[in-house]
């Protein structure tokens, strides 16, 4: 009788599009639900090509823990084309109802042909367990030869000028040029088909759009001026030691726009035994230029190349994944003769040590440089402290450069003033769950401080009662300075009461405001368990502008709640002018939420308590028009009841 309950009770709150939880409590139905344990699955992707002597294949894979409700996945695609076989696979976690293995022959050979392996399971942790190809292909029959011979080729990049010929099986009347994409489940590709076909067209997919989580598509038409490109998408730096050279590294992608081609740029700026190693990826307006390495400062000592090109001749054009194409560490046999002269040693995003290390700069090295190099473009934003050996003096360290790829590269030389460069934006949210899964937060734009001022970063969380929609705010930027350098989490109100608390940065070296996402506050929160539900009602509501509104929600209250909160703060500074409606349940011995509280962070706050709306809320104004998250307001909440308010 229970599990009937409970499962019309989740069909009903989901096609309402709500929480069943607080429902089946109320009900008296208290054990989990079924999707309410987590998953363990096995997770990677595989693209490769290789000869049909070698088949059956098998593999291993990573794994990775899914989200609550979601299953596991994988897909096998096999693409035979004469003695030659394409294997794509990707596994992982998907939200996707359950689906039986199921093998689909979406064409079948002789010449060229393609099946498939999908399955979506929630059984057991690691259900989607395929290890090999054996369940879904076995070699082909012999076939009799035609007189048609058609060019092979199965290539991730451009086929031969002059591929291979092969015969064509009897009774095949045409030859196959086209590009199969795959687009989905971390797969990315564009694989290069020729071959045998029984009929003309360009349909070696059979109208296939689709095959597990990856769209699938084909193009046998020579690309156009008018169609878009798709390419290799990164923005990443690090800091190696020259003994893990050469890197390699993997990419995203990204859908252009008309006209845009695609960029690659790698720039290392070589230090002694470290290497600091920007790479960006993706679409860009400029013209078409081809592979070019330039060494904008030749060692040894410190020593900075790059590489960047330009493309449009096909989809993933900017591929380049190793640096061994164009730097490789010197051999030790190139090694010069040591000097006299010692020089501190550092390469950081971050402000050198006091102490750093000392090198022995090179025979005729004569000064120690001592600088900022500055990166802006291509989705980079650095900062990079330099100190190291020069064979002059002077500032000169990019010899002149202005300007690599899509960056914009400067430096200064200049003692440290009492001017920083700070992350800047502001960034808000309004959804569920946001005291739970942590949301990114990173502010794209920068701001040079005043004299005397310092990076701040501060977030604001207001969450009024589990599973309702929650509200968290964020700044970066500049400001005044403030007592102590380390990050503050403050716990302002608690659960059972609304929950209201605030993270604090104030620090003082250039781009310290660099927290990523919302972590850095909630690892410092409880997670209560699902609460006992007693009598008292209340109208639930966190509103960002404006007081909540008379007819906000109402949930049944955990137990050990007495009465109801309703209240707005308003929050000025750090890029905000704005007012928080807030309403939810409180315990006897909880009144306000921030309890005097009129500093939080950047933020200047004041509560206001009341027990009817309050008319002439200011409008959300904000200051800058730089870094604002997307707002994606949900109510996913509580068990609705008739409206009764209970307020102090």
């Amino acid at each position: 009788m229970h599990y009937l309950v409970r499962e019309s009770v989740v069909d009903f709150c989901h096609h309402l599009d709500m929480s069943p939880a607080p429902l089946l409590a109320f009900l008296g139905v208290t054990f989990l639900l079924p999707g309410a344990q987590t998953l363990r699955c096995q997770w990677g992707t595989i693209e490769t090509v290789r000869n049909v002597s070698e088949l059956p294949l098998e593999w291993t894979t990573s794994q990775t823990d899914c989200e609550a409700d979601e299953g596991c996945r994988e897909t096998l695609v096999l693409i035979e084309n004469g003695p030659q076989v394409t294997l794509v696979l990707t596994k992982g976690c998907t939200e996707e109802k359950d689906q039986e293995a199921k093998i689909t022959e979406h064409r079948a050979g002789p010449g060229l042909s393609i099946i498939s392996y999908t399955r979506v399971c929630r059984h057991e942790d690691f259900c989607n367990n395929l290890p090999t190809t054996t369940p879904l292909w076995a070699p082909p029959s012999a076939t009799v030869p035609g007189t048609l011979q058609c060019p092979l080729c199965f290539s991730r990049g451009d086929c031969p000028e002059n591929p291979p010929k092969q015969i064509c099986p009897a009774g095949y009347t045409h030859c196959y040029n086209g590009v199969l994409k795959f687009r989905g489940g971390g797969i990315a590709s564009n694989l290069r088909v020729q071959g045998c076909m029984p009929q003309p067209g360009c349909n070696l997919l059979n109208g296939t759009q689709v095959i597990g989580p990856m769209d699938v598509s084909e193009n046998c038409s020579p690309k156009s001026g008018v169609e878009v490109l798709d390419c290799k998408r990164e923005s990443s730096e690090t800091v190696r030691n020259v003994s893990t050279f050469p890197v390699e590294w993997t990419a995203g992608w990204q859908t252009c726009e008309i006209g845009e081609g695609c960029q690659d740029t790698v720039l290392l700026i070589v230090n002694g035994a470290q290497v600091e190693v920007v790479i960006t990826k993706g679409c860009t307006e400029a013209k078409d230029q081809e592979p070019r390495v330039t060494w904008h400062r030749k060692g040894p000592g410190l020593s900075v190349v790059s590489y960047t090109r330009v493309c449009r001749h096909r989809d993933f054009c900017n591929d380049l994944s190793t640096t061994e194409a164009f730097w490789t560490p010197p051999s030790s046999a190139d090694a010069k003769v040591p000097g006299t002269l010692h020089c501190p040693l550092c390469l950081s995003r971050g402000d050198c040590p006091e102490s750093p290390p000392q090198q022995i700069c090179p025979a005729g090295y004569t000064h120690c440089y001592n600088g900022v190099v500055r990166l802006r473009g291509g989705g980079i934003i650095s900062n990079l402290r330099v100190q190291g050996c020069m064979p002059q003096p002077g500032c000169n360290l990019l010899n002149g450069t202005q300007v690599i790829g899509p960056m914009d590269v400067s430096e200064s030389c200049s003692p440290q003033s009492d001017t920083l460069t700070c992350h800047l934006g502001v960034m808000w949210r309004v959804r569920r769950d946001l005291s739970q899964e942590p949301v990114d937060w990173e502010a794209s734009a920068l701001q040079e401080c005043n004299p005397g001022e310092v990076c701040q970063e501060t977030l604001l969380l207001a969450d009024p009662a589990p599973g309702q929609k929650s509200l968290l705010v964020g700044s970066k930027g500049c400001s005044s300075p403030e007592r102590g350098n380390a990050p503050t989490v403050s716990i302002h109100s608690s659960f059972p009461a609304i929950i209201v608390a605030s993270y604090a940065r104030f620090c003082s070296s250039n781009l310290c405001n660099s927290a990523s996402d919302s972590s850095v506050l909630l690892t410092s929160l409880s997670r209560p368990d699902a609460p006992v539900l007693g009598y008292l009602q209340c109208p639930v509501c966190v509103q960002f502008g404006e007081s909540c509104s008379q007819d906000s929600s109402v949930i049944t209250c955990p137990a050990n709640t007495t009465h109801c909160y309703k209240g707005d703060i308003e929050t000025r500074g750090g890029g905000f002018f704005a007012t928080f409606g807030i309403q939810g349940c409180m315990p006897a011995s909880s009144r306000s939420l921030l309890k005097k509280v009129q500093k939080i962070g950047v933020f200047s706050v004041e509560e206001h308590r009341s027990t009817r709306p309050r008319s002439g809320a200011p409008a959300p104004y904000l200051a800058w028009a730089v870094g604002l998250g997307s707002c994606v307001a949900l109510w996913c909440g509580g068990f609705h009841l008739p409206a009764k308010s209970i307020f102090p």
